[in-house]
């Protein structure tokens, strides 16, 4: 396959994850990751990189829209961004010690926690508790 007709399929098939992850606030890695191991045998721990360099511009895109149109509460937003660097950075370090087959494993088993969570049905959560101080 040639560089540019892989360029063109990544293209696409990323197009089609930032959609999904925008419409169902799943991160498009769940898509992009297994599309680039399984379909163009790139290696796991490249797919990974090169999938959270995407989530960025995704997760901007898609939060600058969410913010205008009022469906974000940004101090919990902040609150989550600063965990998740600070867990994102730690994973980034321990992922050079930990064997790819076992990075393999954890992926896939949170693709099928993830799947079995989205195929539930929703938990009922009350709607008259009083607004926490935090949010």
């Amino acid at each position: 396959m040639s560089i540019s007709l892989l360029a063109l399929f990544l293209a696409l098939g990323s197009f089609g994850a930032g959609l999904l992850g925008a419409l169902t606030g799943l991160g498009g890695g769940l898509v992009v990751v297994p599309m680039m191991t399984l379909l163009f045998h790139i290696d796991l721990r490249y797919a990974i990189g090169a999938s959270l360099v995407s989530v960025i511009a995704t997760s901007s895109g898609a939060a600058a829209a969410y913010v205008r149109e009022g469906f974000t509460n940004v101090r919990v937003g902040i609150f989550l961004e600063v965990a998740t660097t600070v867990g994102a950075l730690s994973g980034a370090a321990l992922a050079g010690f930990i064997p790819t087959s076992a990075l393999a494993v954890l992926f896939g088993l949170v693709l099928l926690y993830t799947a079995y969570r989205s195929l539930r049905a929703p938990e009922e959560h009350p709607t008259d508790l009083p607004s926490d101080p935090l949010a």
